[in-house]
């Protein structure tokens, strides 16, 4: 139970005292014969003649959450970037790939005897591995050799384009992959876990609790000449951001937003009926199969939480680690005092763990009571005054709740207390990756 169940009332995150002016206006279903398998642990890879050969297939375990009669996949996006989609030519031509041959012929894809190719760099290995992990389900595997011989096996896990083992992959089945493989781009090559909708059977739609952020939609076309390489802002695309996708300012993305505006798929994307309204999108800028990303706070990474008045973060006071340490605010300077983990205790509920003195945020006594100090203390099952809500202001940023809500002053060092939450820019806050 939160405090604004207990009490009727929520508090918010400040600084004492706060400034008096308002300021200017932050998976994958499978088929129903599969259920939630276990991810690609990050970083890992399947080493073959110590070569390494990119994404590699998970094994079965249990999932819930999934709020649909489908059965549940869950996967990691951390392709850093796709091989061949900065030319004028798309992935078809330059890079080997063939639509008119299965991807288990010969002549599939450039290696051998033309040394050129996907198969010739470990990024377009990368690359390959998620067309194949894309494209055939789990438990089919392609093996090919690049140009000194080297055999590498690619190992299918979601299956939109089964068709493409051995035979065509026509107009349908390249929209399906290209819409799927630009879903797992992650520029800075970091894996994270993601839930996603579409219109394929391999994907399916329904939402999962553990995965609260709609981040945004993505189709196209990459096999085409040139290729067509789209994405669209989700609702929440500005929220639970993670290093290397939308939100952050991902550098050196091989898609772009197509749509003028806010870029927001809701305006120019037709959206999925009931039952499953609010799911994603079938259709967006001419294409009509689209792949619909959920994300969480990435629980690996270290975020900055900044004030919006006046840009200083959250910080400990002096640096200290221990209980009882006071939270203030200090110009970020990129200490790991200054970092904070942000993991999901429960839907809609967070705890926020200092990097440093791995102690959470918690307030004085556990109290909402107005005024009351912000602070460091161990992590306990039992304190909802350590559970925090990030509910959006609409423009980028966060106010804190039902834990508390915090404001700031415009000086080094201040205390972070409790307030009830009026508006002021004080009481909002961004959070991002922190560098």
């Amino acid at each position: 139970m939160n405090y604004a169940e207990v009490t009727g009332e929520q508090k918010h995150l400040l600084v004492f005292p706060p400034r008096v002016t308002q300021g200017a206006p932050l998976f994958m279903r499978a088929s129903t014969l599969r259920r939630l398998r276990t991810v690609l642990l990050p970083g890992s890879v399947l080493l073959v003649s110590c070569q390494s050969v990119g994404p590699t297939a998970v094994t079965g375990a249990e999932a819930s959450g999934s709020g649909t009669a489908e059965s549940d996949l869950l996967t990691i996006n951390g392709l850093p970037m796709i091989n061949g989609l900065t030319m004028t030519n798309g992935l078809s031509l330059i890079n080997g790939l063939t639509m008119t041959n299965g991807l288990t012929m010969t002549n599939g894809l450039a290696g051998i005897p033309s040394g050129m190719g996907l198969l010739t760099s470990s990024s377009g290995r990368d690359t390959f591995g998620y067309l194949v992990r894309c494209a055939l389900p789990l438990g089919h595997t392609v093996v090919k050799q690049d140009q000194n011989g080297i055999a590498y096996p690619f190992l299918g896990q979601i299956g939109v384009a089964p068709e493409w083992e051995s035979g065509a992959c026509d107009q349908t089945c390249q929209e399906n992959i290209s819409a799927c493989v630009l879903a797992h781009v992650n520029t800075s090559g970091q894996h994270i876990a993601l839930w996603l909708d579409s219109d394929n059977p391999a994907i399916g739609y329904g939402r999962n609790s553990n995965f609260p952020y709609q981040e945004g939609s993505f189709f196209g076309n990459i096999f085409a000449s040139p290729p067509t390489a789209y994405f669209c802002n989700g609702k929440d695309f500005e929220l639970g951001v993670v290093p290397g996708r939308l939100g952050v300012g991902q550098p050196g993305a091989p898609y772009k937003n197509p749509f003028a505006g806010t870029g927001y798929c809701q305006d120019s994307c037709t959206a999925v009926p009931a039952p499953h309204a609010g799911d994603g999108y079938k259709s967006c800028g001419g294409f009509n199969h689209v792949v619909t990303v959920w994300r969480n706070f990435d629980p690996t990474t270290s975020y900055k939480i900044c004030n919006r008045s006046n840009g200083q973060c959250l910080d400990t006071y002096l640096g200290r680690t221990a209980d009882l340490t006071r939270i203030v605010t200090k110009t970020y300077s990129g200490a790991s005092s200054q970092k904070w983990r942000i993991v999901q205790f429960s839907p809609g509920n967070y705890k926020l763990t200092n990097l440093k003195a791995n102690r959470v945020l918690d307030v004085w006594g556990g109290v909402p009571v107005e005024g009351v100090e912000t602070l460091l203390y161990g992590s306990s099952t039992l304190a909802t005054s350590q559970l925090w809500n990030f509910l959006p202001t609409g423009d980028g940023n966060y106010r804190f709740t039902p834990g508390t809500n915090i404001f700031s002053s415009l000086t080094n060092g201040t205390t972070v207390k409790q307030w009830t939450y009026t508006g002021l820019s004080s009481q909002q806050w961004t959070v991002a990756p922190a560098n």
